[in-house]
């Protein structure tokens, strides 16, 4: 009776040790440890980086489209301006100009409002425009015409670009949305004094 104890006792520790020394799904598990924060990491720093490519490609095209402002193309429907003969058409120009520098032009064309402001009495009186209504999404395009002021020579301007980026409320483990529905605005400017047209 006593040995058949002994005997039930190690056939029980048997299995025991050699499930132990068996290192078979060591690596699975070891890779299931890493791979979900890796993974994480991967997918935020590539959605900081589309941010700021996005970002990035927004400040430069206002940026350069803002040129024809400032030496008078605009005011005076010369070079990409040729055939506009009323402000809103000029402003239309200027917001195509913007978005065909974009990633993504048709939809820039769709969330993206164009500000432009003239300021006769100097760089003091330059004030930042609202790219947002009270209920937190992105101002109308007749807001931004309203918003808008004629452009004359030797004059302070500020050009500002109000886009509502869409993706930006989408990208994975870096929720960046701060409008109403999940997008995200971004705001591009450019301050210049224009030429003695």
């Amino acid at each position: 009776m006593r040995f058949g104890n002994r005997e039930l006792f190690r056939s029980a520790i048997i299995p025991t040790r050699r499930l132990r020394q068996n290192e078979d799904g060591a690596t699975a598990v070891e890779f299931a440890l890493v791979s979900i924060p890796f993974l994480m990491l991967l997918f935020g720093i590539m959605s900081v980086c589309l941010y700021f490519f996005t970002t990035l490609y927004i400040e430069n095209a206002v940026w350069n489209a803002s040129r024809d402002l400032r030496t008078g193309a605009f005011e005076n429907s010369t070079g990409a301006y040729a055939g506009t003969t009323t402000d809103a058409q000029r402003r239309a120009k200027l917001k195509e100009l913007i978005c065909n520098r974009t990633p993504s032009p048709s939809d820039c064309m769709t969330n993206m409002r164009v500000i432009v402001q003239g300021y006769s009495a100097g760089f003091g009186s330059i004030a930042r425009p609202s790219c947002k209504k009270v209920d937190n999404t992105l101002i109308d395009a007749t807001g931004a015409e309203t918003s808008s002021s004629s452009v004359g020579p030797d004059q302070p301007v500020l050009v500002t670009g109000c886009y509502e980026w869409k993706f930006g409320g989408q990208l994975p483990f870096f929720k960046i949305g701060n409008m109403a529905g999940g997008s995200h605005l971004i705001q591009a400017s450019a301050t210049f004094r224009t030429e003695p047209f």
